[in-house]
């Protein structure tokens, strides 16, 4: 739109009252000339505006009624014209049906202003909508609805900000391959599942959980309490042990403090807790055979 449309709601309003007290109110002669010349100056500018079909023919009648109640007025200044019946009875007639075109107009414009920031409104929620969705999307994991591997490091760069610490669990899934080749996938789908529940159900107050590969999982703890974490762990591996048995699994976990000294490496927090886990992974190894 042009310059007409983007006038704020309270101008609009204005001017058209103006026209409505020039056309009613003012009798000097040449403030009416002045005021019947930027009246028709208006109606040629919002005829210029790309308002749609709808609004040309209201548009293009004003200017014919106003514009013949202008040349009315003119010619009625001339003194053989002035007395004549159909000048006479007419001059004001049509000037008052093109001012109510013109008001007409405006009213409409306004209308079509509010309809649409009403739409834009509509779409921006929408757009902010999808936006929010997208980025969920982009930082969840869509099988387990843990955050991703993406999400972990954007943790990470929270935690540099916030001069946090605490500790990283890092949990592998032994023997999860077989699951998939002999069970089939969607068992195996079951299992990490359930395996992220029981992280969610039993990791304590204030944790993050992510699912970082196939068959690996991180938890962050607020804490750098070891004692207290080896307790989650321990319950962990109660919560987990009828799911384990039953597709002949096991968990192995690592731990890796995080804190100031390191959180700007978190590729060798990730490095330090995977080797743990392997650490605990031989352990059950060689206390199995």
């Amino acid at each position: 739109m042009g310059t007409l449309s983007q006038l704020s709601t309270r101008l609009i309003s204005i001017v058209c009252i103006s026209i409505l007290v020039a056309a009613f109110f003012i009798s000097s002669g040449t403030l009416s000339v002045v005021t019947s010349i930027l009246t028709l100056v208006l109606i040629i500018m919002l005829l210029l505006e790309d308002f749609g079909k709808a609004m040309k023919l209201p548009l293009i009648l004003a200017l014919i009624l106003y514009g013949f109640g202008v040349a009315i007025e003119i010619l009625n200044q001339v003194p053989e014209l002035r007395e004549h019946p159909i000048l006479k009875n007419t001059d004001t007639v049509f000037v008052h049906l093109g001012v109510f075109m013109i008001c007409f107009c405006l009213i409409k414009l306004l209308h079509q202003r509010h309809s649409l920031i009403k739409k834009l409104n509509i779409q921006i929620n929408k757009a902010k909508q999808l936006e929010g969705e997208l980025s969920k999307q982009a930082l969840q994991d869509d099988l387990t609805l843990l955050g991703n591997r993406r999400a972990l490091f954007r943790r990470f760069d929270q935690l540099v900000l916030k001069h946090e610490k605490g500790m990283l669990a890092y949990i592998d899934i032994d023997n999860f391959k077989q699951v998939n080749d002999m069970m089939g996938h969607k068992s195996g789908d079951h299992v990490l599942v359930q395996i992220a529940k029981i992280l969610v159900k039993t990791a304590p107050i204030g944790s993050h959980y992510y699912r970082i590969g196939g068959d690996e999982f991180v938890v962050l703890f607020p804490t750098n309490n070891e004692k207290h974490i080896r307790d989650w762990i321990d319950t962990l591996y109660q919560q987990t042990e009828e799911l384990c048995q039953y597709y002949s699994i096991n968990l192995s976990v690592g731990l890796a403090p995080y804190h100031q000294g390191n959180l700007s490496d978190p590729d060798s927090i990730l490095v330090q807790a995977d080797s743990a886990m392997y650490i605990d992974k031989s352990k059950k190894k060689i206390s199995m055979r």
